[in-house]
């Protein structure tokens, strides 16, 4: 039964949680800030408090504390964020925000965009989840439609990623030149890392130089009883090297080069013999992923009182997976070679502008921008069959003639022009914010004769879209430490190439996706409104919000048999309305403010709850998580050198599942306990261990089940580690 807005307010405010946050590093005195300093919500640097909407900050004290190797870690103790996964081979793949994750989600390293995910079939998923952590300075969370300033893929919101600068490490350091060296181990994965950072530097120009190593297996469950494992091995490495230069003191120019691979090899046993894979007597698969970054960023300080920042960039992404299978079970016994490959191309520039100035009604701060993207996009499948008793080999696998394009080769263009103003009245006790946006969309396939092989009946669907995305924000300070915020803001989404031109056709099984011509674009109207105290000892804040989403476009739904064929068809469609409301919890107490006796203890709080509707059919959106709170407690020691926190994460059951698609695993609800610690000795060595899930509790999360049914043999190797560590040795000089 579905569970009532009172009952699940009542959950939330009884699970009022405490989520574990960095402590001060030795050495630090006293509080660094009152409140964040966030560029997300205004491409700007913006005090949080003058922020409408919410906003949330994961830095890299935050990171290093609490042993995040991998975006899973990096989110562990965010209600309301949640990774998107797909099975135990391929892993994460990308973001969800408020219930909203995909390709709906802008994802920008550096003010740069990561690609699209892509996935087909059993066999083939290119993800976005392509950022090594070692090299994130922070990360920042901006929660809802972002599209005024974002465009088409923000949404459900952005993350936006800073890497460190070699200024950064510098002040570390304080001289002219730092290095530092990081050796590490995560028992969850059975995983080792390796990095080794190099700063060096005078008055005005810096070099870094970094690198990152890992390898490790499968991720660790909690199965019950005997199940048949499903095995991997995979590394990766990640290189960055960083130049920049300061000119007249006023401008800096600033180069990055950066590449990123990684390589697993996965023996999959779980579902050998269940439903399609019946005949399947083995399943191995070899991953490949691939990202390199040319960028550059002039930011300038002028003199007519206009600062900002011109960035180009050119990114190339590649997937490529092989998968080799044998059925020696089936009436003709073969073995099947599949390849994917999936490649992004992007490349943009990207100018802002921002100055303040005194007006007749009060203060102003203007910004305005320019955004240019072009992507291109391609994918192939190909492969071949040999049949095992005569040794024949045939390019027709299942039916299914190869090679293969599931979409033509796509040409997408972007681009947006926005104007935002935060005005200042009544003294500054007031902001007004208002912005827009204007988004121009063009998609142009290109066929060729592998697609038309493919899809002889099909005509790719060009698309132009444009739209215009207003927002207002108002903030009022109530008092020096309390605001008030609310805001209205309009969200955009143009018809992205796979589901415009989808081409999927498998005689065997009879089923065939097909292009959608009248695929409208998607879009969002969110209201949010919220309160924040910032002090030397406390952070609180708590906010409502209410999305509603308009022609919501639903991938690859299952539209019916074709009369003509008897095929089953498949088509991208529009949903006419849908909605995600909820509210969201956080807090941070320095107990000494409560008694000199606690001064070494901090509380924190965070907790989420949000429900979904499909509005036109009145089932729930599968895609929200369930409630979660977070308990814990951090100590420092008196001279910073010991820490210690421990943590318990409560989560509800999932109660509220839409039927529709077929049944669903329904995870139920968890409670797990985590202590992590830390030793620093003087500024050159620290030593951190973390113990997570103390009680060995068998466990599943929602994101990483949402699609599997209750029979499905993967779903033991889902559940999540039991009892594991982490620990990690830094040296730095």
């Amino acid at each position: 039964m579905r569970n009532t807005l009172s009952s699940n307010v009542f959950w939330l405010t009884m699970t009022f949680s405490l989520a574990l946050q960095a402590a001060p590093l030795p050495g630090d005195e006293g509080p660094k800030t009152l409140e964040p300093i966030v560029v997300v919500a205004s491409k700007t640097e913006r005090p949080l408090s003058a922020v409408a909407g919410q906003v949330t900050v994961i830095d890299s004290e935050a990171i290093r504390y609490h042993l995040a190797e991998g975006l899973d870690d990096l989110l562990r103790y965010e209600p309301g964020l949640n990774v998107d996964t797909a099975g135990t081979r391929f892993g994460v793949r990308g973001v969800n925000i408020r219930g909203i994750g995909g390709n709906r989600v802008a994802i920008e390293v550096d003010g740069v965009p990561v690609r699209d995910q892509f996935a087909v079939g059993s066999y083939s998923n290119g993800g976005r989840a392509l950022v090594e952590t070692d090299r994130v300075k922070r990360v920042e969370v901006l929660y809802g439609p972002a599209s005024t300033l974002y465009g088409s893929d923000a949404l459900g919101g952005v993350m936006a990623f800073t890497t460190w600068d070699p200024d950064d490490l510098l002040a570390l350091g304080g001289g002219r030149r730092w290095l530092g060296f990081r050796g590490g181990m995560r028992g969850a994965d059975s995983s080792w890392v390796g990095s080794a950072n190099a700063a060096f530097g005078n008055d005005r120009s810096g070099v870094l130089l970094a690198a990152t190593l890992r390898d490790g297996h499968e991720l660790d469950h909690q199965a019950a009883g005997d199940v048949n494992e499903d095995l991997q091995d995979w590394d990766s490495q990640d290189f960055m090297l960083r130049f920049t230069h300061d000119l007249s003191g006023r401008h800096r120019l600033r180069f990055t080069v950066a590449d990123y691979q990684r390589d697993a090899l996965t023996e999959i046993h779980s579902i050998l013999g269940f439903a399609r894979f019946r005949n399947t007597t083995a399943l191995r698969g070899v991953d490949h992923d691939a990202q390199r970054r040319l960028q550059a960023d002039f930011e300038f300080d002028g003199t007519t009182g206009w600062t900002g920042v011109l960035r180009a960039f050119d990114t190339e992404s590649e997937t490529r997976q092989a998968s080799f299978e044998e059925r020696a079970a089936a009436r003709v016994p073969v073995r099947i070679e599949r390849y994917f490959d999936y490649r992004t191309d992007l490349r943009g520039l990207e100018l802002n502008l921002f100055r303040g100035f005194s007006g007749a009604r009060g203060d102003h701060r203007l910004g305005m921008g320019v955004e240019v993207l072009r992507t291109d996009s391609r994918e192939l499948r190909d492969g071949l069959q040999q049949n095992l008793d005569t040794g024949e080999t045939s390019k027709s696998v299942l039916g299914e003639n190869l090679p293969v394009r599931d979409f033509p080769i796509s040409r997408t263009d972007e681009w947006g022009v926005f104007v935002q103003d935060e005005i200042q009245l009544a003294g500054g006790r007031w902001e007004l914010i208002p912005a827009l946006r204007y988004e121009r969309y063009e998609l142009r396939p290109q066929t060729d004769a592998i697609f038309v092989a493919d899809n002889p009946s099909s005509t790719p669907v060009a698309v132009d879209e444009d739209e215009i995305t207003p927002r207002l924000g108002i903030v009022w300070h109530v008092a020096a430490q309390w605001s008030l915020y609310a805001q209205y803001v309009r969200g955009f989404r143009a018809p992205p190439f796979e589901d415009a031109n989808i081409g999927l056709d498998i005689p065997l099984f009879r089923v065939r996706a097909i292009p959608n011509p009248d695929l409208k674009s998607e879009t969002s109207t969110g209201y949010e409104v919220g309160v924040r105290q910032f002090t030397a000892h406390r952070r609180f804040s708590f906010s409502l919000f209410n999305t509603e989403y308009d022609d919501f476009i639903e991938t690859r739904a299952r539209v019916g048999v074709d009369p003509v064929s008897g095929y089953l068809l498949f088509q991208s469609r529009n949903i006419e309305r849908a909605r995600i409301y909820g509210a969201d919890l956080r807090f941070e107490q320095d107990l000494g403010e409560w008694s000199p006796a606690l001064r070494s203890l901090k509380l924190s709080a965070a907790a989420f709850w949000s429900e979904g509707d499909n509005r036109s059919s009145g089932q729930p959106l599968n895609s929200i998580s369930p409630p979660q709170a977070v308990l814990g407690l951090a100590w420092t020691s008196s001279d910073r050198r010991w820490d210690a926190g421990l943590s318990a994460t409560l989560t509800r059951a999932k109660d509220d599942i839409d039927p529709t698609g077929g049944e669903r695993f329904a995870t139920p609800g968890y409670g797990l306990v985590d202590l992590v610690a830390g030793y620093r000795h003087a500024r050159w060595l620290e030593v951190r261990v973390g113990l997570y899930n103390l009680g060995d509790k068998r466990y599943w999360r929602w994101s990483d089940v949402a699609g599997f049914a209750p029979d499905d043999p993967m779903l033991e190797l889902l559940s999540r580690p039991g009892r594991n560590y982490s620990a990690t040795v830094t040296m730095q000089w």
